[in-house]
C-alpha cells in the first residue's frame, strides 16, 4: 500500500463479461491501455482499463477514485490517475507511483473540465 492512498477497489478487477462488451460497443463505456509506470501499484504497462464517461448526471468522484483526463499542458494526451483531493470544482491528481508520477505536484490542480471518466473495472494482463 502507497501511504496515504486507498489500494484499487478489488472489485474493480474482473475478467470479461458480456455485459463489458455489450457497453463498450454501444459506446457507454470506453477503454484504454495503460502505458508507462505512474499508477504501479495499482495499474500496470499493458493493463486494459475501462471506464464510464461523466456527464452533468454522473457526478460522483470521489478522493480515491481513478479517472481518466485530459492532461493539463499536452493537447491530445490522456492520462489516468488517482484522485488525492478535491477542492470545489478542482482536483488534485496523483499517481500511485509517487517517484516516477506526473501529476497535479508538477500541474497544478486539475479543472473539472479536464475529468473525462471514472475507471470502473481492470483487467490485468
Amino acid at each position: 500500500m502507497i501511504a496515504g492512498l486507498p489500494q484499487a477497489d478489488k472489485g474493480l478487477f474482473q475478467k470479461p463479461d458480456l455485459f463489458t462488451l455489450l457497453t463498450l460497443i454501444i459506446g457507454y463505456r470506453q477503454h484504454l491501455r495503460v502505458v508507462g509506470n505512474s499508477m504501479e501499484g495499482t495499474l500496470k504497462e499493458g493493463d486494459l482499463i475501462t471506464y464510464k464517461k461523466l456527464n452533468q448526471k454522473n457526478i460522483d468522484l470521489e478522493i480515491g477514485d481513478i479517472v481518466v483526463a485530459s492532461h493539463p499542458k499536452t493537447k491530445n494526451k490522456l492520462i489516468i490517475k488517482r484522485i488525492h483531493r478535491i477542492y470545489q470544482n478542482k482536483f488534485d491528481l496523483r499517481g500511485d507511483n509517487f517517484l516516477s508520477s506526473t501529476d497535479s505536484r508538477d500541474w497544478g490542480l486539475i479543472e473539472f473540465d479536464l475529468i473525462i471518466g471514472k475507471v470502473d473495472k481492470i483487467f490485468s494482463k
